[in-house]
């Protein structure tokens, strides 16, 4: 058989695996539901000066905590800002810290994992001890504390969020290269004489990867928690950048009198997660029906 006829029949095949996990994916209501949530959000941010009504630091002292309206259909804030605005252009922000944040711990995550759960031995255990040692304190408060150490601001939340959960990715990549180590497909490469990088990258990796997939969105849901919560304590993204966290601590004085101010910014929040975890469960068990609950 040619190569080329195996090159084809190598991509028929995986196209037919990538149309039997949309079906399936298709068929989960909720996932599909939250997949649509998400798209809107993310459209939302994309075309925020094309949707949004008013620039996101235009102030009207005319306006002042106006309550939602005509004009302003999620009122405004202490200096007479649109706060639908706001969140537009602060879904920018907010995803970005999450997506961010959660490539660059999956990318050393996956790294550092793969290495040591393909060679074992006294560096898996090395390895392991330290990162049992980093995982015993806290999550939130291993990021409050990296936070500290980096300051506030957009980058520096975004390398204090990675930094946090690079030990959960080694470890759960760790795990998933132990799972298929003693797969015959390796045997056939070691016989193949291939390098352990190449084994790595082109056998082990691809195997994994709808793993990984479904890690990633739901870290990702869980970061973006996070980020706001460091805005809100004042450790994350600061006023006046239209962060949903930072608009949580504006309306933090504001919350008994003008509610609004505090209940539109978790609503996006909210909606973003839950979006992220209904497409997570729906895509694992599309990509492993085996694993359906």
């Amino acid at each position: 058989m040619s190569k080329e006829n195996v090159s084809t029949r190598q991509k028929r095949k995986k196209e037919s695996q990538l149309l039997s996990i949309l079906k399936r994916l298709a068929r989960n209501k909720l996932s599909v539901a939250g997949g649509i949530i998400l798209l809107i959000i993310i459209l939302g941010a994309v075309f925020a000066p094309l949707i949004a009504p008013y620039s996101y630091d235009a102030m009207d002292a005319q306006h002042i905590l106006e309550k939602p309206s005509r004009l302003h259909i999620c009122g405004t804030d202490n200096l007479g800002r649109d706060i639908f605005s706001r969140l537009l252009y602060g879904a920018r922000y907010s995803l970005a810290l999450g997506f961010v944040s959660v490539i660059v711990s999956q990318f050393f995550g996956v790294i550092i994992g793969s290495v040591v759960g393909y060679y074992g031995g006294v560096l898996e255990d090395a390895v392991m001890r330290v990162l049992d040692v980093i995982q015993s304190i806290p999550g939130t408060l291993l990021t409050i504390t990296v936070a500290t150490v980096f300051g506030s601001g957009f980058g520096n939340t975004i390398l204090a969020l990675a930094i946090s959960h690079i030990p959960g990715s080694a470890r759960n990549t760790r795990a998933l290269v132990l799972s298929v180590r003693k797969n015959e497909y390796l045997e056939a490469a070691d016989a193949c004489n291939c390098s352990d990088i190449r084994k790595i990258v082109t056998h082990i990796l691809p195997n994994i990867i709808s793993y990984m997939i479904v890690s990633f969105i739901t870290a990702t849901a869980y970061t973006i928690l996070q980020a706001a919560s460091l805005s809100y304590i004042g450790l994350g993204v600061q006023p006046p950048t239209p962060e949903w966290g930072a608009l949580l601590t504006s309306a933090r004085d504001y919350m008994r009198d003008y509610t609004y101010m505090l209940i539109f910014p978790c609503i996006f929040i909210a909606l973003t997660v839950l979006s992220l975890n209904l497409l997570g469960d729906g895509l694992r068990d599309a990509m492993d029906p085996k694993m359906k609950r």
